[in-house]
């Protein structure tokens, strides 16, 4: 079993990152202790061949691999739900990722996914009953399946989408919700903290997880330290650490400006 499956049945938070590609990313957070890997194919130019590189190499490392698929739940076109996720759900576990995050805008959006928790597709030949069954307890088991909610849509309809059999939990798309909610970038703003914090309660009660990532507004480690020990309190079960592209821009331009400065 994943380090991560096993904290979540054990109530303990688990720690991962985000990344934009590179396989050979995955050894580093590996070795610097993450349960969890979330390959973004949203704001990216990854590719499923790619994806599939970084997942293989999550699942041999037994770190879990997630992939955030492409979504757009804001503007005039998110009253229409988005039936790709389904297909793209097939090709992402086929290319071996465990866990699904999609961005939606409806309950609808979460609902057609419900049932991919339980499905035997794995990009692998089936060829017996028995087998059949496996890969399906497999499926059961392992997947998680987390909507990402950063819209109001999504937010206004949270206790409904968390009653859907077959949904693991949510993402707080942290970002996105404070912008939506007034205050953007001010991840630390009470009315920001208490939509994660009654997402929290609300998974707890009906026994699922959420998911929530540190922000883009603190130009320190130790900012981020600070916001993702704020999302803890709030019970988050999975932190997400921004990405692996953002930590290294906070490290490259922290080291740059104290070399300058002389």
């Amino acid at each position: 079993m994943y380090k991560l499956l096993e904290n979540i049945h054990a109530g303990r938070v688990s720690h991962g990152m985000m990344a934009k590609g590179g396989p050979n990313l995955v050894q580093h957070l590996v070795s610097a202790g993450h349960e969890f890997v979330i390959v973004d194919m949203m704001h990216s130019n990854v590719d499923w061949t790619e994806l599939s590189h970084m997942a293989w190499k999550a699942r041999v490392e037994g770190m879990y691999p997630l992939v955030r698929l492409p979504a757009n739940p804001w503007g005039s076109g998110a009253a229409i739900a988005d039936r790709r996720f389904s297909v793209d759900a097939e090709r992402a576990f086929g290319s071996g990722a465990e866990g699904l995050i999609w961005s939606i805008a409806s309950v609808e959006e979460a609902r057609i996914m419900a049932h991919m928790g339980r499905d035997s597709h794995q990009g692998a030949p089936v060829t017996s009953a028995q087998q059949l069954q496996a890969v399906t307890e497999h499926s059961s088991n392992t997947r998680l399946l987390l909507p990402l909610i950063e819209s109001i849509g999504a937010l206004e309809a949270l206790d409904e989408i968390l009653d859907i059999d077959g949904i693991s939990g949510v993402f707080i798309g942290c970002t996105d919700l404070a912008e939506v909610l007034g205050h953007p970038l001010d991840y630390l703003h009470p009315k920001v903290l208490a939509a994660v914090e009654k997402a929290c309660k609300s998974a707890k009660a009906r026994g699922k997880i959420v998911l929530a990532n540190t922000g883009y507004a603190f130009p320190s480690i130790s900012g981020q330290v600070d916001h993702a020990k704020a999302l803890k309190k709030c019970g988050v079960n999975m932190l997400m650490l921004q990405t692996v592209e953002f930590n290294l821009y906070v490290i490259a331009k922290s080291v740059s400006d104290a070399v300058r400065a002389g």
